[in-house]
């Protein structure tokens, strides 16, 4: 590799990097807006999937399934959303969404071909949490049957439609002001 891809391949990393860090930060943030809405917002608009499927949208599959272990953590110990134990369930719901789009950005599938399978896998995953959790350590929560899981899902359809406008729409913008990684070869 010559000297200044060398350098163009460091330049996107740090910038990735930069990315990986302020979608965190507004992962823990936006959430919180949410809520000044009341408990239910944060369900039905579903703030905190959001920066996760564009830091995998936007940055690969590495940097999506950070971002999605990072958030729900990190937005769990400084603010107390999402509740432990919800949080332990959640994680691999949003781990799976960021790894998802991700895994499918790098494969240079359409923003849309990117966030409809993620979102349909990081719910697979949340069940399969649940159902591990409930049938096999014989954990018991409030959040932890099918009812609140469908539950879950229907009142989150305005926070999926909400995610299918803005984020292609977000990622359209980045890519005109030439700030995306789709014409990397190697990052």
């Amino acid at each position: 590799m010559r000297e200044s891809q060398r350098q163009v391949a460091e330049n996107a990393r740090i910038l990735k990097l930069v990315y990986a860090g302020v979608l965190t930060a507004v992962g823990i943030v936006l959430p919180q807006a949410f809520h000044i809405f009341g408990q239910s917002a944060g369900g039905m608009f579903l703030p905190i999937h959001l920066p996760i499927l564009m830091a995998g949208v936007l940055l690969g599959g590495g940097y999506g399934l950070g971002v999605g272990i990072l958030v729900p953590i990190l937005s769990s110990v400084l603010t107390g959303m999402p509740p432990v134990p919800k949080v332990y369930f959640m994680l691999f719901e949003t781990a799976i969404y960021g790894l998802t789009a991700g895994v499918l950005a790098e494969r240079k599938y359409p923003v849309y071909l990117r966030l409809i399978p993620a979102m349909v896998a990081g719910r697979v995953a949340y069940g399969l949490s649940l159902i591990v959790g409930v049938y096999i350590f014989n954990l018991h929560f409030p959040f932890a049957n099918g009812t609140a899981f469908v539950s879950g899902i229907v009142s989150g359809i305005p926070g999926i439609i909400i995610q299918l406008i803005v984020i292609p729409v977000l990622f359209r913008v980045l890519k005109k002001a030439g700030l995306t990684f789709e014409n990397e070869t190697e990052v």
